[in-house]
């Protein structure tokens, strides 16, 4: 594909990240978003975690909902994304079940609800799994644009580990960056760990 500009190229890979993760059959989703789940609980330094944030995944995204009751049993405090869309910025939420009340948020996202979650400094957390629509084989990574992940990891500790979970097809080659994005160190797809 040729593009004119940048902004042009990330918006093209978004469209077709997009189409090609909508065409997926609920039990594709289901198969991989179980091998990425697998692949990310063998590795040590993430076992190792304690404070782990999660994306809550919608539509057709890899699904956290299994990692994060799978992390509760392994008696690690779990955390989820609600966004504050004025500010562009996110609140860090501890949530200590997947029945308990959630809300939907900006973008249809579901989000802790106000009355049963706790808000918490972004210092405390080991571990952020990242969504993305692509990413590159150097950690580079493209959200839905609106730069909360890129702020949360500027807000976490140097220790602080960044994890992509993705689709096979998700990884490309290269994709374009922006100076402000952040990137992850390691990626987890159904059928390979990527080291950044």
């Amino acid at each position: 594909m040729a593009f004119t500009s940048m902004k042009m190229d990330k918006f093209a890979v978004r469209q077709e990240m997009r189409r090609r993760r909508d065409a997926m059959s609920l039990d594709e989703v289901l198969n991989m978003s179980r091998a990425i789940e697998d692949k990310l609980f063998a590795r040590k330094e993430f076992s190792d975690c304690r404070n782990v944030m999660y994306f809550l995944s919608f539509g057709n995204e890899v699904r956290t909902d299994e990692m994060i009751t799978r992390s509760l049993k392994d008696d690690k405090r779990v955390y989820v994304p609600r966004l504050v869309k004025r500010e562009r910025r996110m609140e860090v939420c501890e949530i200590n079940d997947m029945d308990q009340e959630f809300e939907l948020g900006s973008y249809d996202i579901r989000e802790p609800s106000r009355l049963n979650s706790k808000v918490v400094s972004p210092s405390i957390i080991d571990a952020v799994i990242a969504p993305g629509l692509a990413f590159d084989r150097s950690g580079g990574r493209i959200g839905f644009g609106g730069g909360y992940f890129d702020w949360l990891f500027k807000q976490l500790r140097d220790e602080a580990l960044y994890f992509g979970v993705a689709y096979e097809f998700q990884v490309m080659d290269s994709i374009p960056q922006d100076s402000w994005d952040e990137r992850v160190q390691k990626i987890f797809t159904d059928n390979d760990t990527i080291n950044c």
